[in-house]
């Protein structure tokens, strides 16, 4: 039995759309017997609406970035929060930089300007929120806007790195409780399931993949990945399909 972990958003997800060969892959792959799972930044729901077209069941949630792990059935292996008087500080410390969290699988927005099509609610302040914690947190970014989030990211590492982890997901920042990534997520993923290192597989296309890709020994990205991604990869292929592929060539 092998399992392969996947991210999401521009791995599997492109514009809303999953492509048919790598759905009938995947599903294929499970039928044969392995462990197909999503390890992303993103909630439960966001992943959850988006799957659900194309009738896809995965048998783990690696979700918001490695603090929050799921079972096949939906049942919590793993769960850590950030403080919400964390997120507030941070939120100020960004000069209000457009940012969102998750309490109780809702999506909750601070934005100066609502153009996005969120799957969330807005709000004046983070402090309507009545919660000692929320399971999620994320700054967003207008597309042209990438190198404004490495510099925050950078800084947010830097002066609450002992507290939380942040990681840059192109225009996006995610960011997490300390200890908590998509590597450690598959190193709980591991000893759940109890599958040995050389049955791990997993792919990402950006640099919040990285944690993910550095702590298995067959990595994959893509051939649309950035150089820096594609360094920390041992395979690079075209698509989630010809991954799959190329893992079945080993049985």
């Amino acid at each position: 039995m092998k399992l392969l972990a996947s991210d999401f958003d521009n791995t599997l997800l492109f514009h809303n759309q999953m492509k048919d060969d790598d759905v009938n892959r995947i599903k294929q792959f499970q039928k044969d017997g392995n462990l197909f799972g999503v390890c992303t930044g993103r909630s439960f729901k966001g992943i959850d609406k988006a799957s659900q077209p194309y009738q896809l069941n995965y048998d783990f949630y690696i979700l918001l970035s490695g603090a929050y792990i799921l079972n096949k059935q939906k049942e919590i292996i793993f769960e850590k929060q950030i403080p919400m008087n964390l997120v507030i500080e941070i939120f100020d410390y960004s000069n209000h930089q457009e940012a969102s969290v998750v309490y109780q699988n809702e999506m909750y927005i601070v934005t100066s300007k609502k153009e996005h099509d969120y799957f969330g609610i807005y709000l004046e302040s983070f402090k309507q929120l009545q919660t000692d914690s929320v399971s999620a947190f994320s700054f967003h970014f207008k597309k042209d806007e990438i190198k404004k989030a490495t510099k925050l990211t950078q800084m947010i590492n830097k002066k609450y790195g002992h507290m939380i982890e942040a990681f840059q997901n192109n225009e996006h920042i995610d960011l997490a409780p300390k200890g908590c990534s998509k590597g450690n997520g598959i190193k709980i993923i591991k000893d759940y399931f109890q599958i040995d290192d050389q049955d791990i597989y997993a792919i990402g296309d950006s640099t919040n993949d990285l944690p993910m890709l550095d702590v298995v020994k067959n990595s994959y990205t893509f051939t649309y990945a950035k150089q820096n991604v594609q360094k920390h990869a041992n395979h690079i292929v075209e698509s989630l399909a010809d991954c799959i592929q190329d893992i079945e060539k080993y049985k």
